[in-house]
């Protein structure tokens, strides 16, 4: 145990001088334990990886910052937990969101609004879109919008399919932070007009 914690010491203060390699080292240790971790609480596998990686950019965002004579499981766990509740609120708060809908929709015809609602939400995801830098977005759009695998858009523009599925992943990530301050937004005001 003691051996282990000089390790994780060791390769924390190279990860804290923006040593990537330290970085990769940390992700293959503990990457398995902390995915396991989040499905056993949200038993979803695709969100369970969502938050598997925000943990560990995060971590690499915050690198410098990190107390390397303190447990680095721990840490790790502490922010799964905390990305964990704070799913898990937004998940309540969209459940109630839609409970609200549903009781507001049963026997009235919401069409037109159904209508504007679907239009403003088209129009916040384009300026999302807007704010993607240059080439993220054009990969993006290639690949949603145009429905193009990463196999062709990486021959159209001469980069490597990994790249392109970063930059994909980066713009998802992009989009679901910023989608779910507007949702939440708009499930605030529907609750406020509930009650």
């Amino acid at each position: 145990m003691e051996k282990s914690k000089q390790v994780d010491k060791e390769v924390l203060i190279r990860l804290k001088k923006g040593d990537y390699a330290a970085f990769e080292e940390l992700y293959w240790i503990y990457n398995r334990r902390l995915y396991n971790f989040v499905l056993s609480v949200l038993f979803d596998k695709s969100l369970a990886e969502d938050i598997t990686q925000t943990c560990f950019l995060k971590i690499w965002e915050n690198r410098a910052t990190i107390d390397e004579e303190k447990g680095f499981s721990s840490y790790l766990h502490t922010i799964a937990k905390n990305l964990v509740y704070r799913e898990t609120e937004r998940e309540l708060l969209k459940n109630r969101f839609l409970t609200v809908l549903r009781e507001r929709e049963q026997g009235t015809d919401n069409s037109t609004q159904e209508t504007i609602d679907a239009r403003l939400l088209e129009e916040h995801i384009n300026e999302l879109i807007e704010k993607l830098p240059p080439a993220r977005k054009e990969v993006f759009i290639m690949s949603r919008l145009q429905g193009l695998t990463n196999k062709e858009i990486a021959e159209k523009l001469s980069i490597s399919e990994k790249t392109v599925e970063t930059q994909v992943y980066r713009s998802i990530q992009f989009l679901k932070k910023h989608f779910k301050d507007y949702f939440v937004l708009l499930a605030l005001l529907y609750l406020a007009t509930s009650l």
